[in-house]
């Protein structure tokens, strides 16, 4: 095939065209510079076509967990409730990198790991607080935090009530005979 043919269809490329006549003279020639020459076309075609005919076009990342993903993480979170999780497990449950994780729960649950702990632990305290059996420190300690004050200072901060009055406001079950 003549170098000057193409393709039904298809544009010449004028600045490929003349590489390649470049990296073919080179092939012809001899001696001991040759080989430095010929890397030196070849790299330059190989540049050339790279730039102009590769898709730049970067794949999209995904910034979201899987819904296994989201799952495992939950459900790990809140198995070791009592306990402080560490993030850098959960994310490799996960089989993803920590920092990754973290910003991938954020976009899927709208709330950082630590965030949405937080919420369920003030879930499962607002459950456990309903049992009046259990002594609020006892409800503290069930649900992860270091001990009452720390435990009354989170729940005051996310319900606006201290764990007592909050219990207190329940209605109370009556008992019938």
């Amino acid at each position: 095939m003549n170098a000057r043919m193409q393709a039904p269809g298809a544009a010449l490329d004028p600045v490929t065209l003349d590489l390649l006549l470049t990296l073919a003279a080179t092939l012809a020639e001899t001696g001991p510079a040759a080989p430095a020459t010929l890397h030196q076309h070849s790299s330059a075609l190989c540049e050339h076509l790279l730039v102009r005919y590769s898709d730049t076009t970067p794949e999209p990342q995904r910034v979201a967990l899987s819904p296994w993903q989201t799952r495992r993480a939950k459900q790990l979170m809140l198995e070791q409730m009592g306990a402080s999780p560490c993030i850098a497990d959960i994310a490799a449950a996960c089989s993803l990198s920590r920092s990754h994780f973290s910003r991938a729960f954020k976009k899927t649950t709208g709330q950082s790991p630590r965030d949405w702990l937080q919420h369920a632990r003030l879930e499962r305290a607002k459950a456990l607080l309903a049992d009046n059996d259990m002594a609020i420190a006892q409800v503290g300690l069930e649900c992860g935090f270091a001990d009452q004050s720390h435990f009354t200072r989170v729940f005051t901060r996310g319900t606006g009530v201290t764990p007592f009055a909050w219990r207190r406001s329940l209605p109370r079950q009556c008992l019938t005979n």
